[in-house]
């Protein structure tokens, strides 16, 4: 049973057509990546959980191998969990469990805010409910450097994507990304060279418009609201999403409960695997979710 697979696409609320795959049997656990990844990110977790739960995935509009809306002004994050309840009313699911990383937090308290019923529990990683710019490398200077990138994109609408494409597959951008993003000592190399190869075949519109999304999330309106068992995580050397911003999430949940990853990056759930899953493990037990 762990292996039943089932993968497809349904039609969003706005046409929008949205990949996505089950596999396994059980309560459902729905993961949610951050901006341009991939399924891949999960890999981890997958592999841990499968056994015991539905796993279920879907790429967001835009990446990967779900569409783009017609409108590039529809490349929004409550455009991603209305995807989200289409693809729980496609599998018949009443109510499910989400994980985010990243911007997937995001996505998946904008879905808790739309749609309360439909979530059991919310375990976050990594993530933030405010301009990430604000405290990206523990300054607000990223907040000019994005301004700067995004005045040239759309100055430059056509040559901008070429040029982007060839800084991201450059030696230089690949190192600093793989130094900044993950820990580097205990994340295994092609799981970070697989994550630099998905990023430079996203549409550089999908990229901005999702970064505009994420600086212009308003997020602690939600927290006050959350009624459910929530997990939060954070990395002690995330540079991307620093774990303060995690902490104020905590803070403004109710009841939350919070796992530091010692020596974690931004991708904590991949620098140690082991941790984060035995903690998701013992969370969900401790709420009956088994």
């Amino acid at each position: 049973m762990a292996d039943e697979k089932k993968q497809g696409t349904v039609t969003s609320s706005d046409g929008t057509k949205i990949y996505y795959e089950s596999i396994g049997s059980g309560k459902p656990l729905i993961f949610c990546y951050g901006v341009v990844c991939n399924k891949e990110q999960w890999r981890h977790q997958t592999n841990f959980f499968k056994k015991n739960y539905q796993i279920i995935h879907f790429d967001y509009r835009g990446h990967n191998l779900s569409k783009s809306p017609k409108k590039t002004s529809q490349l929004t994050i409550k455009g991603c969990a209305q995807d989200l309840a289409a693809i729980m009313k496609e599998l018949n699911i009443d109510q499910a469990t989400l994980l985010g990383h990243s911007m997937g937090v995001n996505v998946i308290l904008q879905f808790y805010d739309l749609f309360p019923q439909k979530v059991s529990a919310l375990i976050a990683i990594c993530g933030t409910v405010k301009n990430p710019f604000e405290t990206m490398f523990h300054t607000n200077l990223s907040q000019a450097g994005f301004e700067f990138l995004k005045l040239m994109y759309l100055k430059f609408p056509k040559q901008f994507p070429k040029l982007w494409e060839k800084s991201i597959t450059s030696h230089t951008s690949q190192f600093l990304t793989s130094i900044l993003g993950f820990n580097v000592k205990l994340t295994h190399k092609k799981e970070i060279q697989n994550y630099l190869n998905g990023v430079s075949h996203q549409p550089v519109d999908t990229f901005f418009y999702f970064l505009q999304e994420m600086a212009d999330f308003k997020g602690d309106k939600i927290l006050k609201k959350i009624a459910v068992p929530t997990l939060i995580m954070g990395g002690t050397n995330d540079l991307i999403t620093p774990i303060q911003n995690q902490y104020h999430m905590y803070r403004k949940i109710p009841k939350a409960q919070f796992l530091k990853v010692p020596q974690g990056s931004h991708c904590s759930h991949m620098d140690m695997p082991e941790l984060v899953n035995l903690r998701i493990e013992k969370f969900l037990k401790e709420i009956n979710y088994v």
